[in-house]
């Protein structure tokens, strides 16, 4: 006799999902916590920023002391922006109805900085700054890139290489996001089966199988389709398509 549905559910299919969830709950967790370290960190870079231009509104400091605390300054700005972007992104807030393809770029590229340079990856942009903007909401737009670039980042794990994010117009007013990567590729038999749920090609606590196809079901939500192509040994391409906002 087959056992009744509770009791295979109480076996490896539950545990495994317990699992997953304490880890997300850990995730969850984590980022209340760094939400406050975040405003904690902006209180002693407001005062830097004002400190440095302070100084530099002085007349007879020396040139290399100028040059000194302009670079000062100018590295607590970016970092200060950085941290605005990280609390705005981790917020439960909907963000803006509009986004800017280029800006989520930047900024998705800035924030994985560390992890491309730890895996010895370089990190390209190739910006069409006369793009219009896309009728996304801003931190899903962020959230759909990160996906793309981190699973991307993954994939080049010890492998070095080169990642480049691309924005292009396209035909029907329609804006379009390239993740172009020099990995190992994905094999065809896996090709068609990654936007799959649960599907994974990545070694056991690397993933859940469950990124791309969130990534695909967050970007078909707002009326947009995401492609993949790949060559093992060459690379891989992922194209996002959005219409433009009206």
């Amino acid at each position: 006799m087959s056992q009744p549905p509770q009791k295979q559910f109480d076996g490896v299919i539950s545990n495994d999902l317990l699992k997953q969830l304490a880890y997300n709950e850990k995730m969850a967790e984590l980022g209340r916590i760094s939400a406050g370290m975040v405003h904690e960190v902006n209180a002693p870079l407001s005062v830097i920023i004002s400190a440095a231009q302070m100084i530099l509104r002085e007349d007879d400091i020396p040139d290399f002391v100028r040059e000194m605390v302009g670079r000062i300054s100018s590295e607590a700005q970016r970092l200060s922006q950085m941290t605005r972007g990280l609390l705005n992104f981790s917020s439960h807030d909907e963000g803006t109805h509009e986004a800017d393809v280029n800006l989520t770029a930047e900024f998705v590229l800035e924030f994985v900085g560390y992890e491309a340079a730890r895996r010895g990856v370089v990190l390209l942009r190739n910006l069409d700054h006369r793009l219009p903007a896309v009728g996304v909401e801003s931190n899903l737009l962020k959230q759909i890139l990160l996906n793309l670039v981190m699973n991307a980042l993954q994939a080049m794990e010890g492998d070095g290489g080169r990642l480049m994010v691309e924005t292009v117009a396209l035909a029907e007013n329609q804006v379009g996001i390239l993740v172009v990567d020099t990995g190992p590729g994905i094999p065809d038999d896996a090709l068609g089966k990654i936007f799959e749920p649960y599907y994974t090609t990545k070694k056991p606590g690397d993933g859940t199988g469950l990124g791309l196809f969130v990534t695909r079901t967050l970007v078909e939500s707002m009326g947009g389709s995401i492609d993949v192509s790949s060559t093992v040994g060459e690379g891989t391409t992922f194209a996002v398509r959005f219409p433009a906002a009206e």
